[in-house]
């Protein structure tokens, strides 16, 4: 029998055992009997955490907001001139992606889903949240004179984000690419907004 545990850590268990389940299987192929294998618990115990699978997915719709906005306050904290922050959270968000491998795979199987509305809009808004952080970096980049005034933050925000989700295709099948693109892609950005 498994130990009785603090809800919070059991909570955080079954979070991380369904994080590892999603870069295995797939999102799709998530479900309660494989996390309760991985955290040495009956699938009845499961439901005590969490109302069901909907309930853990927006867990980790969570847990990825969540990681996105603390490299969000990482950059803004590490750095004071805006093209600095954009390459410290750049870089974050690359990290993010090479530890978290379910993040990108729990992102593209909901957005390219219509299966459950409520999850995708919930993923929608944490990466809407995720680029208008970004587009308030590069306007502030602007007023002071570190960023071009004629950059479209919309655009620059949105490509910002765009750089990252090829990388994230990539490291699923080959971790040498994303070191050999991450230096170059941001090069490739930094001039594009800067003189």
């Amino acid at each position: 029998m498994a130990e009785k545990k603090a809800t919070e850590v059991r909570r955080e268990e079954i979070i991380v055992a369904s994080l590892s389940l999603v870069e295995q299987y797939g999102l799709d192929n998530l479900n309660i009997a494989d996390i309760a294998r991985v955290v040495d618990l009956v699938p009845s115990a499961i439901y005590r955490h969490f109302g069901g699978k909907e309930a853990i997915i927006e867990s980790l719709i969570e847990f990825a907001g969540a990681s996105l906005q603390g490299n969000i306050s990482q950059a803004l904290i590490a750095e004071s001139n805006a093209v600095d922050r954009l390459e410290v959270l750049f870089n974050l968000h690359v990290k993010l992606i090479k530890e978290q491998r379910a993040i990108p795979r729990i992102l593209f199987s909901l957005i390219s889903s219509d299966k459950n509305m409520y999850l995708k809009q919930k993923m929608l808004l944490v990466i809407n949240t995720y680029i208008a952080n970004i587009k308030k970096i590069i306007a502030e980049g602007q007023l002071k004179g570190e960023i071009l005034a004629e950059v479209d933050v919309r655009a620059a925000g949105i490509l910002f984000l765009g750089m990252v989700q090829p990388l994230a295709v990539l490291s699923q099948s080959d971790d040498d690419l994303i070191n050999i693109y991450t230096a170059p892609l941001w090069e490739l950005y930094r001039r594009g907004i800067t003189r």
